[in-house]
């Protein structure tokens, strides 16, 4: 038995040895030259585009025998702008052996080295990948095998170290790619599409692997087509998952069922490209379960920066914008004119800064022409709602013009403070905000230095709480103000109002600012400017019921001034001067009544700072005293003296 199968593997092995003769004779016989005119041709049948080859075709014998050609050339498209679709440097073609028995080439796998690929659309939107024999074919040679042949089905497709732009014809924007590496297989036409990029898109670089559809459903254009990739993009954890539509002869794409991951963002929904009209349309219908800052936040890097010998956009000095709040840094405002888009995004949750968030947030928008149409947006959040409307029109020099309405309703005052970065104690402080702005710039501060329109805040009732921290600014604004107030007993807000009305970028200040507490009345008046990010008020105090009548006298008006983000507080010399010296003579002549009388009326008559700050007209003291005011007990003549000294810290 043993030596019975000793025999007929000594047989098959003989066999096996003269088939392989036989073909290495058979493949020693083929000039693969003659090949290369029917070859150019068949692609050209299939893409309608010229094939050339730099030198002559070479074929390495193997198991699985390889061609390869040098300096190949495929034609652009008639309207394309660069010489040519693509240019390698080389070509290897695995062909399936058995074939060549018969003088067929079958093509297993593919590598492109060092490749120059060019990829561009028209104004209209058509792409230069798009084949077709009618556009741009040349006559096919008759009488030629490979013609008449079966479509190419080729298992692998390698691209190595290679260099790909890609054009926008109706922006001319120009984005750079590199390939490090691209692989694109399949075993057979029933089986999924796998694949792998690496290398970096306009700089950024990206890893993935993609799961695909199989071969023969995209031959046979069987849609919904799968796609999923997974990798990473700029360090960061990305996935895909859509499922690809074409309609209206491939005029329109939409990629349905899309779930896109980018570290911590995540994309839900359906995203459409229609290219029938003059522009593509982008048209989205997306829901955010969380947006986060730092989720939209890739790392800067530079396109120039990855190819070689480009010369690196130096950096803005930081000199310059050191003590913004604003952020300077331009905004990508020429994206708005490169495409068109329409459609609707929901956010669950869209966090804002110190720990504050808008929840339910709806918006839906309209691009077209580098116009940007905010037709709704609403959010809860801040304890109340928020909604807006507006446009953003971008400029060719980069600006863009904004005309923006925001306005806020039933938000709460503590939630307010904490989103503004000057979290506070507050019970109550129904607040509403009203913004109507236009501006002109390339960024948000460039938005802020050309403002023209109007700020308007209200505050109702509230009892707040100091912050506990002595350089907070509101706590010595309120100390310069009053010095006697108890910050562990907190302040009864009775209102506040801020009107400000801006003109390119100034809000002045015309007692336009005002509190009203259970002891002071305070108005404003001065100047706001955002261009520089300073403001110069002087706070009036005004003497209510309930705490000693000397200290609004005292500190006659205390200035803020200053950056934004370290105002100076001061009292004006000159006022506190004035008014101690009226105090003095009035002290001198026995006028405590009188002075008693006299500041009360000044502050608690009819003139309210909150009502004046809304525009009402400010009543004129009224003549006279209140008797049941003047009976009060005056304050001792210590306690002036300490207030005095209080006041200029002796």
């Amino acid at each position: 038995m043993r030596r019975t199968v000793l025999v007929i593997l000594g047989v098959a092995g003989g066999l096996v040895a003269l088939v392989l003769v036989a073909v290495a004779i058979a493949i020693a016989t083929v000039d693969v030259n003659s090949f290369a005119a029917p070859l150019a041709a068949r692609v050209q049948a299939a893409t309608g585009r010229a094939v050339t080859f730099g030198g002559p075709l070479a074929l390495k014998l193997s198991l699985e025998p390889t061609l390869t050609a040098r300096d190949v050339t495929l034609g652009n498209a008639s309207w394309g702008t660069a010489p040519a679709l693509l240019k390698a440097g080389r070509v290897e073609a695995q062909v399936a052996l058995l074939p060549l028995l018969h003088r067929r080439f079958e093509i297993v796998r593919v590598a492109l080295i060092d490749p120059v690929i060019s990829l561009e659309t028209d104004a209209q939107g058509r792409g230069n990948w798009a084949f077709g024999t009618t556009v741009d074919a040349a006559p096919v040679p008759a009488g030629s095998a490979l013609v008449a042949g079966p479509a190419l089905g080729i298992a692998e497709v390698e691209v190595r170290n290679g260099t790909v732009t890609y054009r926008d014809g109706a922006s001319g924007k120009v984005t750079p790619l590199t390939i490090e590496t691209l692989v694109l297989q399949s075993r057979d036409a029933a089986a999924p599409i796998t694949g792998e990029f690496r290398g970096s898109i306009d700089g950024v670089p990206v890893a993935l692997k993609a799961n695909l559809g199989t071969r023969a459903a995209l031959q046979a254009q069987q849609w919904p087509f799968p796609v999923h990739l997974a990798g990473e993009i700029a360090g960061r954890n990305a996935t895909l998952s859509t499922k690809v539509m074409p309609r209206n002869e491939a005029r329109q794409v939409t990629l349905d069922e899309t779930t896109l991951v980018l570290g911590g963002l995540t994309l839900q929904g359906t995203i459409t490209v229609d290219r029938s009209g003059a522009r593509p349309l982008y048209i989205v219908d997306v829901r955010m379960p969380r947006l986060a800052r730092e989720a939209l936040a890739l790392p800067a890097v530079a396109a120039a920066a990855a190819r070689p010998g480009a010369t690196a956009v130096p950096a803005r000095p930081a000199a310059s914008t050191a003590h913004h709040l604003l952020p300077d840094d331009p905004l990508p405002l020429a994206l708005l004119a490169a495409i068109d888009a329409r459609g609707a995004v929901a956010i669950d949750r869209a966090d804002l800064p110190h720990g504050q968030a808008l929840a339910n947030v709806v918006a839906r928008f309209t691009l077209q022409g580098g116009r940007l149409e905010l037709t709704e947006l609403g959010a809860a959040g801040l304890g109340g709602t928020l909604s807006a409307r507006g446009s953003l029109r971008a400029g060719a020099d980069g600006r863009g013009a904004l005309d923006l309405r925001v306005e806020g309703r039933e938000l709460d005052l503590a939630a307010v403070l904490a989103a503004a970065g000057t979290p506070r104690e507050v019970s109550g402080g129904k607040t509403r905000a009203t913004i109507d702005v236009r501006a002109s710039g390339a960024s948000v501060h460039g938005w802020a230095s050309t403002m023209d329109g109007s700020v308007l805040v209200l505050v109702g009732p509230a009892q707040l709480r100091a912050s506990g921290k002595t350089d907070e600014a509101l706590d010595r604004i309120g100390a310069a103000l009053n010095p006697f107030r108890d910050p562990a007993g907190g302040t009864a807000l009775k209102c506040g109002v801020i009107r400000l009305p801006v003109q390119d970028g100034v809000a002045h200040v015309e007692r336009s600012i005002a509190i009203e507490t259970a002891e002071l009345g305070v108005s404003a008046t001065g100047t706001i400017d955002f261009r520089n990010e300073t403001l110069d008020l002087g706070l009036r105090p005004q003497l209510r019921q309930g705490i000693p009548l000397d200290v609004a006298h005292i500190a006659g008006l205390v200035r803020v001034h200053g950056r934004f983000d370290q105002p100076q507080i001061a009292v004006d010399p000159a006022k506190s001067a004035e008014a101690i010296a009226r105090i003095g003579a009035m002290i001198g002549t026995g006028g405590w009544s009188l002075l008693g009388e006299t500041l009360i009326n000044a502050a608690a008559g009819n003139d309210s700072p909150c009502a004046v700050a809304l525009g009402a007209k400010a009543a004129a003291p009224a003549a006279g005293g209140n008797p049941a005011n003047a009976a009060a007990a005056p304050p001792p003549v210590q306690e002036l003296g300490n207030a005095i000294r209080r006041l200029f810290g002796r």
